[in-house]
């Protein structure tokens, strides 16, 4: 009698397991962001209205979930941040797109950094 409860249990178990794997996935493997490429350009500039243009493409290589991209740009000391939340599936890619319109035309050239990571995880610098 005991092997039937057991049994019964058991398969009771393996069912559930299967039917909710993939909220257990998300659960257990969380997003892993990594930068595909990133460009920088001055395409979205006007005749009297110069800015930068940071894109790029980023792809989850963990479990489903949200991910966070950061733009940094930086020009003669100053620095500016953008971000943008993307919820993104396993082994799926999406693009990002960042204006800076606080750079300047007449200044030393613009520079730029990139980052991504899980939604509620640490950066680290």
């Amino acid at each position: 009698m005991k092997k039937y409860i057991f049994i019964g249990l058991f398969l009771i178990i393996g069912i559930t397991v299967l039917a909710n794997y993939q909220s257990i996935f998300e659960s257990v493997v969380p997003p892993n962001p990594e930068i595909i490429n990133e460009s920088a350009d001055t395409s979205s500039s006007r005749i009297f209205n110069y800015s930068m243009k940071v894109k790029g493409e980023v792809r989850n290589t963990g479990g489903d979930g949200y991910i966070i991209v950061k733009a940094i740009a930086t020009q003669e000391g100053q620095e500016w941040d953008r971000t943008q939340k993307i919820y993104l599936p396993a082994y799926e890619s999406a693009a990002f797109e960042f204006i800076f319109d606080e750079v300047k035309l007449m200044k030393d050239n613009p520079t730029y950094k990139v980052e991504a990571y899980a939604m509620g995880s640490v950066i680290s610098n």
